[in-house]
């Protein structure tokens, strides 16, 4: 069983956009997983076998429980039924209680699906007549996580002490770093981003989630400023 289970359309998506909550997670002692829809092998660079083992190495910097790969197919995630119910099976499986999931944009076209799908096989979970291994099993809360697509955010992470890891996990994927280095690469972006994100709660760096339930304040007098 896990407390918290991430999902990602590709290799090296979460540890790119919310890598820092991650290994905050797991440093506080919650058990985390992550869920690859693919194995990436459409990509410009490296191979899936590649992939595979570096997305291996990065959990294992984030100090992550669990990491599975449905290979869905590069290019080819959708939300059919088929799918969810696939992925629905795992969420039963590892029966976290919070779901991180990517928010989706159309700058590829398994980021827009991903979302779609990752909300299908949260309903799909809880569904007791549904024949999915693993009993039924209710997600408490599901957030999600900015891609290319920027939002407004619910909620900013503060995971300046967390950051280091999150960088190493993402140069884990070393077939990937043509792409990701250099003064406008993938990289230099997310650590810019993260920056401002961190500045709009007074931090060093910042993960921005949205939440689309209302989060419940007991006290909002001792809220953070």
């Amino acid at each position: 069983m896990l407390d918290i289970l991430a999902i990602s359309p590709h290799p090296d998506d979460v540890e790119l956009c919310c890598g820092g909550l991650i290994a905050k997670m797991s440093g506080k002692g919650y058990r985390v997983g992550i869920v690859d829809l693919t194995k990436g092998e459409l990509g410009s660079e490296g191979s899936a076998d590649i992939r595979l083992r570096e997305a291996a190495e990065a959990a294992d910097i984030l100090g992550v429980q669990i990491r599975d790969n449905m290979d869905f197919g590069d290019c080819r995630v959708g939300s059919s039924f088929g799918e969810a119910k696939k992925l629905a099976g795992i969420l039963r499986q590892c029966r976290p209680s919070l779901v991180i999931a990517p928010y989706g944009d159309n700058h590829h076209p398994d980021h827009t699906a991903s979302r779609q799908l990752a909300d299908k096989a949260v309903f799909f979970s809880k569904l007791a007549n549904l024949p999915i291994s693993h009993a039924a099993h209710q997600i408490g809360r599901v957030v999600y996580y900015m891609l290319h697509k920027s939002f407004d955010p619910t909620f900013i992470v503060d995971v300046t002490q967390s950051y280091e890891k999150k960088v190493k996990a993402i140069k884990a994927y070393r077939s990937q770093m043509r792409l990701m280095s250099g003064i406008e690469g993938l990289l230099k972006s997310i650590e810019l981003r993260d920056q401002t994100y961190g500045q709009k709660i007074g931090v060093k760096c910042g993960e921005p989630f949205f939440c689309a339930t209302p989060l419940e304040i007991d006290d909002p007098v001792v809220l953070p400023k």
